[in-house]
């Protein structure tokens, strides 16, 4: 029996344990190192940089000699000719031939080289697109984070109202039951709790819809178990003093759009350059050696030939082996014009490249002039919707008072927390909005996103 119990405790707590793992509270930090590490375009990116990487380190290995080995055996019945009675005869023969080769370029108009340098610019491209594919991600988790935090302000501020109407319900219906107030002021107390209950239960519901939708950003497979730790997030930084030049000078050394297509057009150069290398003629240096035996040969006098089988294979081998060295010159004189067409090409394509590199920088600076536009008119509204919610909690805590002196109706009141509810409900979004605005330019700029 006592071990029975011990049994269920340790059950328990296990139980206990894994829940509260389970629940733990998501820091935006670790949301965001969640969702790079799980992110599948992330990963296929990732995947690209592997090839490009390895096939710029097969360039180098292209630089190098070629060697291959090669054996030939063939069967022979009919008509040929001879080589060793040096005339035509039918005859059934076999015979083969083996060795092993070796080839380097010496010159080829730098092609290999600039081949090399190309894919080195192609592979540091893949890379600024796995950049980009990070910051999207890392921007929509931080705008996902803040909204489940605007969402979750506005459940506790929907709560609050909710508390405030159900107290003045309640008081409400003992002051009739006395007589002290009619039916209608009644039943507009009524009609306001029952609208607050309403607004509360959709902010719990979009509360809901946004965690879901930030679980799903980080590809977790059960969406209920997550929440997110609740920092509370101070503003004291005004955006005014940024400078549209100065900023976009700082973010465009950092942003990956313009990295990549600076190396898109180095790349173009490079194939500019490879195209103008087959024009140049290739100079190669080449090795074989080589052996061959042959069923018909054999050596020594007429009257006393020594042959096969007695002159094996192996011997033939060793007495007509062979090494060869080779010098070539190849000179392009007629390629169907093929190698001027691709040089022309790569000119469309290099030029294509330059106009790639100055409408991201355009789109860059345009989008950094959007940004602190945005930033400005988003503390413009927050510090308008401060003054605007200090008036109208002031408005409705005198309302609220002459209330309760009977100088004014329940509609009267309805109407004023209406207002409240209304500018505090753009003030939190004023003031989230400006916190994704300056996080954005932050994290251009290189700043680490925390909160």
């Amino acid at each position: 029996m006592k071990t029975r119990r011990i049994y269920l405790l340790t059950l328990i707590l296990l139980s206990l344990i894994m829940q509260g793992q389970a629940q733990e509270s998501w820091k935006l930090e670790d949301c965001i190192n969640h969702a790079l590490q799980n992110n599948i375009q992330i990963k296929r990116s990732e995947l690209q940089e592997k090839v490009a990487q390895q096939q710029f380190t097969q360039s180098a290995f292209e630089l190098g000699p070629g060697i291959s080995g090669y054996f030939n055996h063939q069967y022979l019945n009919g008509s040929t000719f001879n080589q060793y009675e040096l005339k035509f005869e039918r005859m059934e023969n076999q015979g083969g031939n083996l060795g092993i080769s070796s080839e380097i370029t010496l010159f080829n108009g730098l092609y290999g080289l600039n081949n090399r340098a190309r894919l080195k610019y192609v592979l540091e491209s893949q890379k600024q697109s796995t950049e980009i594919l990070k910051n999207n991600v890392t921007l929509n988790v931080v705008a996902g984070f803040l909204q489940v935090l605007l969402d979750t302000e506005t459940v506790k501020l929907a709560d609050e109202q909710l508390k405030l109407t159900e107290e003045k319900l309640t008081k409400a219906e003992a002051e009739l039951k006395l007589g002290k107030i009619p039916q209608s002021e009644y039943l507009n107390l009524k009609a306001q709790h029952v609208n607050q209950q309403a607004s509360t239960t959709n902010a719990k519901n979009r509360l809901r819809y946004s965690t879901i939708e930030l679980a799903q950003l980080l590809e977790l497979d059960n969406p209920d178990e997550f929440s997110i730790e609740i920092t509370p997030i101070a503003i004291s930084e005004d955006p005014n003093d940024l400078d549209n030049k100065y900023t976009y000078n700082q973010i465009a050394e950092l942003k990956p759009e313009i990295k990549k297509e600076r190396f898109n057009v180095k790349s173009a150069q490079k194939s500019l350059n490879m195209a103008y290398g087959l024009l140049s003629p290739r100079i190669s240096l080449g090795y074989t050696f080589g052996s061959g035996y042959d069923q018909s040969a054999w050596y020594g006098p007429n009257d006393n030939r020594i042959a096969y089988p007695d002159y094996t294979y192996g011997q033939q081998i060793k007495d007509y082996s062979q090494h060869v060295l080779q010098f070539r010159i190849s000179v392009p004189i007629f390629q169907k014009f093929s190698n001027l067409t691709r040089i022309n090409q790569s000119k469309v394509q290099l030029l294509d490249a330059k106009y790639a590199l100055e409408e991201a920088e355009k789109k860059v600076y345009k989008d950094v002039q959007t940004a602190i536009a945005d930033a400005r008119a988003s503390w413009d509204n927050y510090t308008a919707y401060s003054e605007t919610v200090k008036s109208y909690k002031e408005l409705y805590n005198q309302t609220s008072n002459k209330f309760e002196l009977g100088m004014v109706n329940a509609l009267d009141v309805g109407v004023a927390q209406n207002n409240l509810i209304q500018a505090e409900g753009q003030l939190l979004h004023a003031k989230y909005t400006y916190i994704l605005r300056m996080k954005i330019l932050d994290f251009y700029r290189g700043v680490p996103i925390a909160l």
